[in-house]
């Protein structure tokens, strides 16, 4: 069985999505991601997983340094609750660790919501499933990819 990130890079390959992948330190958050790859958090995407107040799972990706707006968000996804999903949740849901949260690729269907600011990138980048490496992926290419449904 492949792992999350094998899933990744087949999935690109299949589509014929050029990524770069750097090899790094491990990193858990992206401010110490985009210090290992020598770019502006703005360069990077961060994907959260969250639950609703239903109990329905969904994952979120934002630039790297923008904060995640929970009443603004709520308001838009017509839920009177959202919180972070617990590791172990994340670790069910999408088949890995809090802090390498990849965009796309899950064990699951989640539905997946991306921040319309990120269409404006030209580049991003991500953890595949490991804290030790990134891809780098054109944002539109990433668009293609995650099928996101655009906030």
């Amino acid at each position: 069985m492949m792992n999350l990130e094998e899933r990744i890079r087949k999935i690109m390959e299949e589509r014929g999505i050029p990524i770069k992948c750097t090899e790094h330190a491990p990193v858990y958050t992206i401010s110490a991601a985009a210090l290992a790859l020598g770019v502006k958090e703005s360069q990077t995407a961060k994907s959260l997983v969250l639950k609703t107040k239903e109990e329905k799972f969904l994952l979120l990706i934002l630039p790297g340094d923008k904060k995640l707006d929970w009443k603004l968000l709520g308001q838009q996804l017509k839920t009177k609750k959202l919180e972070f999903a617990k590791p172990e949740e994340v670790l069910q849901v999408v088949g890995c660790e809090v802090g390498c949260v990849p965009p796309f690729g899950h064990l699951t269907d989640l539905p997946i919501y991306m921040d319309k600011e990120l269409l404006k990138k030209d580049i991003l980048y991500f953890n595949p499933g490991v804290h030790n490496k990134s891809f780098k992926v054109r944002a539109w290419d990433l668009r293609k990819l995650c099928h996101p449904n655009i906030i």
